[in-house]
């Protein structure tokens, strides 16, 4: 059903988003704004079927929520638009990283894979930096999904970023247990230690 829905998914999801409550459409920059109290949200559609997410809180003009992504699953579209606006809302909390997980591993290798490689390096360093007063033995690494076959052997845990969720059934095959998705909340947003306490807590 995707496959045959592919080419239309540009113009039936700027039509939805641009049809919502309080949406402002930029149909000359293929785009649809939203604003609620702290923040500026946008939807901007690119060309090859990408669309991008952006919120901005408007008292630092800080950039709070980011994701990119090819539209090829109408679910997981839905998902990913639904976590724009669930943050969008205010509908958010800070999470502070469980220490006591963390000192309960010896040693944990963890393996980030998104399309290139390039958010999944920048997700892996923010990780990093969360673990670093810890000084514990957990290595964090990123790769395109592409080069997953070549290096999965050498992880603990292998996160999938959510720009690639679609191709999380046939990775699970292939991969097993070790596999997991990374929220796109927690992605968007950059919340590692969220995702941190969730794959401590299964592995």
């Amino acid at each position: 059903m995707n496959e045959v829905y592919y080419d239309l998914f540009p113009s039936l999801i700027y039509q939805w988003v641009a049809g919502m409550c309080h949406a402002k459409a930029c149909p000359d920059t293929c785009s649809v704004y939203f604003c609620s109290d702290p923040y500026r949200g946008r939807i901007h559609f690119h060309e090859h079927n990408v669309v991008e997410l952006a919120i901005e809180d408007k008292r630092t003009d800080e950039n709070v929520f980011y994701l990119h992504f090819e539209m090829t699953d109408m679910k997981i579209i839905v998902d990913h638009i639904r976590s724009f606006f669930h943050f969008l809302c205010g509908h958010t909390e800070e999470v502070s990283l469980d220490a006591s997980k963390v000192s309960s591993h010896e040693q944990l290798k963890i393996l980030l894979s998104c399309t290139s490689g390039l958010t999944t390096s920048y997700f892996a360093y923010l990780m990093q930096e969360a673990l670093a007063p810890l000084k514990e033995n957990i290595t964090i690494d990123a790769v395109s999904y592409l080069d997953l076959d070549q290096v999965q052997q050498d992880y603990d845990v292998i996160l999938l970023a959510p720009q690639i969720a679609y191709k999380y059934p046939e990775l699970k095959e292939r991969y097993g247990s070790k596999l997991m998705k990374i929220d796109t909340l927690d992605f968007a947003t950059g919340n590692v230690n969220h995702v941190l306490n969730e794959v401590l807590s299964v592995h």
